[in-house]
């Protein structure tokens, strides 16, 4: 991951690693104007994991802490209200702070090492087709429990806290 563009390539990849291997949970708001069936995914629309219990549901990814509104990719360049900006900026948001975890040079803290352990894993498992889904689960979680631990909202929020 060395380039912004390389982060959409990321994103893909978690978002149909994740379509093809879990199952649809939920759509809140179905939409018109698409299917969403095959647009909206279990994944936060942001950062690509699994982070939402339903898609368009207005719920906070707990990992990028962006909010749900339903936009997708065909709508990337759209201002989203409830996050004040487009997803195409949150995405590069997120890309930043995730680059930021991923580079050896921050790691003072037991919390950011920890965390780049999690995502790293994380990603690796992504990548192999048999992974174990209940592996995948239980790190999503073990994210989200030791972001909510330290109340971090949002991942480039950790570098702004002193931990």
């Amino acid at each position: 991951m060395e380039h912004p563009e390389d982060n959409i390539d990321d994103l893909k990849t978690r978002r149909d690693y994740f379509q093809r291997n879990f199952p649809m949970v939920n759509i809140v708001l179905e939409r018109t104007d698409i299917n969403s069936y095959e647009v909206l995914k279990n994944t936060c629309a942001n950062c690509g994991y699994l982070t939402l219990k339903y898609r368009a549901g207005f719920d906070i990814c707990g990992f990028c802490f962006w909010e749900d509104d339903g936009d997708d990719d065909f709508e990337e360049d759209k201002d989203s209200g409830p996050n004040h900006m487009s997803l195409k900026e949150g995405r590069l948001i997120f890309y930043d702070a995730k680059m930021k975890l991923m580079d050896t040079k921050y790691h003072t803290h037991q919390l950011i090492t920890t965390l780049k352990s999690y995502f790293s894993e994380l990603d690796t498992l992504i990548s192999i087709e048999s992974s174990d889904k209940d592996e995948i689960i239980e790190l999503h979680h073990n994210i989200q429990d030791l972001l909510d631990k330290n109340k971090i909202y949002g991942l480039e929020s950790i570098f702004n806290n002193t931990h």
